[in-house]
């Protein structure tokens, strides 16, 4: 039988047996089968050098660094050469002497050829009937028996074996690409079938995410993951409550793989995003922010950049998530260049444990992050270059922002978490569903919600949110082609003859409506419809059409403010600080944030709480370049204002108080010149 996902919280509750609720370190020796033999104490000594305190390592699954009596298991060849026979007893040996926890890596993805002709069942099967084999191994299936019993059983043995911490789950996902990127199809083994039928009723099971049921299938393919999570955590749980499962969805410790990816369209602040995403979805899961060493899988051997190292690590302890090292083979082995940077900052982390014990996120603006579920849905990648095109806004101006998952919208109102933001921001959703009367309630209180695009609009037109200021839509949205040579304008333009400047003038590309407003909304700047772009001789006629940039509306305490075009998406494509100003200065007096700062917009500035004060952190971003960051450049006279601000500040890179003066009721502060990284410390009394 599957278990699909439920909405228990399985998340453990934090007592003092359970170390995932403390800051912790970690380094990851991802080891090949000739690694059996490696010498654990020179690879502890390595690992606490790099001001860590726990080691996740290669225990079972593909292949078992330990001698295994299960027969659906098989054994590294190499540990005959090792005098115990046993890496594993070995490594959690000499770890515990020293108050290192050992994380025991398994990979249940994939069986030997010997394991696999004993149970064909247990197998992904392509929609032609064939098997995934990869350098001699079987692709399995999520739904089948080697995931959903014999997993626990292998999870059993090492247990009853070894003090390990924690279980991380590699590659946990029904296998549609190969390492080398070939793509097999939507299993459709037997047990996927049946389990498929029983979810989605008479929908057919898709072969490619071309299918029209694809997008179902996602959801299917979501629960049988999160079901199986679900009854791995609570099985851990009762075995040892002083164990945790890891993985890259809800549980006790929640895993992101921080990397690189060739072919990848590069998002500098990728690891932010998705740690502050767990963060607040998430409040009661641990975040192992994984940083990997390498460029990408095809290229495990050549070591990232440095400096785009750093900044996995730092955007990682910026957001709250503890920090992490992974490398390839037994430490030494491969001369990764990035690990004095790393040793820098998790040595950081660990001398300030103290500061990140109840660290968590503590910004007023909230932009929300597209659902990765709807990616097979029309518009999604518009949605996520909406999504960038805000995120990039406000982090160039330095307003604060935390990110919240679209579809945890519901979860974070629930626990009251919603109403501590003063300003919530919508990229282009489209519709947006149970979260409508959460929004809508959220705004009644107080709040202010922003809307860009087609947020919290369905797809016929309807608008979902009670408090917009748009009744319905009137036509189909304008997008491609259609918006050349369309702008937006402060000023209304009445005669095509001359511009009349007394603002700026802006493009507007990828998506336009037009809407009927409610007659209380207050319409701002002008819509310039298309009119001629080329050739030159012909390219004027831009009068305005009486269709606003920008309409808002209060309910109840609170204010919505809807752009009924994709401005963020806008932004993402040109870049021009036009687009940018205009955005912000449409929603500056929603924006209550209660740290400033007088930095270069290449430096990135998070706000964090703790017990008694706020956290700052400055992140030197001035190395980035298209596809990675280089060497940055030393930031010199910089400050921060902190509205309302009291207490004497403390600079916990420079380890010396800063100069600090007031003006009215808020604090400046006066920063010393910022190399890679600043952490703020500024106490809420003196």
């Amino acid at each position: 039988m599957i278990e699909m996902e439920t909405n228990a919280d399985t998340t453990a509750d934090t007592t003092s047996d359970r170390w995932w609720t403390r800051p912790y370190s970690n380094v990851q020796t991802n080891i090949q089968e000739i690694d059996a033999t490696m010498d654990v104490e020179q690879a502890l000594d390595f690992i606490e050098a790099q001001g860590a305190d726990t080691w996740l390592l290669n225990v079972g699954g593909i292949a078992s660094f330990y001698p295994t009596d299960l027969p659906f298991q098989t054994r590294v060849p190499f540990l005959g050469e090792r005098p115990s026979g046993d890496l594993i007893g070995d490594a959690v040996a000499a770890a515990s002497k020293r108050n290192v926890r050992v994380l025991a890596r398994m990979d249940f993805s994939k069986v030997s050829t010997r394991i696999a002709h004993e149970h064909p069942d247990w197998l992904f099967k392509s929609p032609s009937g064939k098997a995934q084999i990869y350098n001699t191994l079987y692709t399995t299936c999520p739904c089948g028996d080697y995931y959903q019993h014999r997993s626990f059983d292998i999870i059993d043995e090492i247990l009853g074996r070894y003090e390990i911490g924690g279980f991380f789950v590699n590659w946990f996902r029904f296998s549609e690409f190969d390492y080398s990127r070939n793509y097999h199809g939507v299993c459709h083994c037997e047990k996927c079938k049946t389990a498929f039928a029983a979810f989605a009723g008479d929908a057919e099971i898709p072969d490619t995410p071309q299918h029209p049921s694809y997008s179902l299938w996602l959801q299917f393919a979501t629960g049988v993951l999160q079901g199986l999570v679900d009854r791995l955590a609570k099985h851990i749980e009762e075995k040892n409550p002083g164990v945790a499962l890891i993985m890259s969805r809800r549980s006790p410790i929640i895993y992101y793989e921080a990397n690189n990816g060739v072919g990848r369209e590069p998002w500098h602040h990728a690891t932010s995003e998705a740690v502050s995403v767990y963060r607040t979805g998430m409040p009661t899961s641990s975040i192992l922010v994984n940083s990997t060493s390498f460029v990408d899988m095809p290229y495990r051997m050549a070591g990232e950049q440095p400096e785009h190292f750093a900044q996995y690590l730092l955007q990682a302890i910026a957001r709250g998530g503890n920090p992490s090292t992974y490398l390839m083979g037994a430490p030494g082995r491969i001369p990764y260049t990035n690990l004095p940077v790393a040793r820098e900052i998790q040595r950081f982390y660990q001398d300030n444990r103290a500061i990140y014990s109840d660290y968590r996120p503590g910004s007023t603006v909230a932009l929300i992050r597209p659902d990765p579920l709807r990616k097979a849905e029309e518009g999604y990648v518009d949605s996520v270059s909406e999504f960038r095109g805000l995120y990039s806004m406000l982090k160039e101006k330095h307003i604060p922002f935390d990110v919240l998952a679209a579809e945890f919208i519901a979860r974070i109102a629930g626990d009251g978490s919603l109403a501590r933001y003063s300003t919530i921001i919508l990229p282009d959703l489209g519709e947006v569903g149970m979260a409508a009367e959460c929004l809508d309630d959220y705004v009644v209180r107080g709040g202010s919600l922003v809307l860009t695009g087609s947020s919290a609009v369905t797809s016929e037109g309807g608008i979902e949110l009670s408090s917009a200021p748009a009744a319905m839509r009137a036509s189909s949205p304008k997008s491609g082609i259609e918006l050349w040579a369309t702008y937006i304008s402060d000023s209304a333009q009445p005669n095509a003859s001359a511009f009349q400047y007394s603002g700026a003038i802006v493009p507007v590309f990828g998506k336009h409506a037009s809407f009927v407003w409610k007659p209380s909304s207050r319409k701002s700047s002008h819509l310039l419809p298309q009119a001629p772009y080329g050739p030159p001789e012909k390219c004027y006629g831009h009068i305005s059409s009486g269709e606003p940039g920008a309409v808002r509306m209060s309910s109840g305490e609170g204010v919505v403010v809807q752009i009924p075009w994709t401005v963020g998406r806008t932004y993402h494509e040109f870049g021009t600080t036009a687009i940018r100003d205009y955005f912000l200065s449409t929603i500056d007096d929603l924006v209550k944030a209660r740290v400033s700062a007088n930095l270069p917009e290449q430096v990135e500035v998070i706000v964090g709480q703790v017990d008694g004060g706020e956290v700052i952190h400055v992140i030197n971003q001035t190395g980035a370049r298209r596809r990675t960051f280089g060497p940055h450049v030393r930031i010199a006279g910089g400050s921060l204002r902190v509205r309302d601000g009291s207490g004497s500040p403390k600079l916990l890179v420079s380890q010396r108080p800063p100069e600090t003066k007031r003006e009215g009721d808020d604090l400046i502060i006066e920063l010393p010149p910022v190399e890679l990284f600043e952490v703020i410390f500024v106490p809420t009394s003196p």
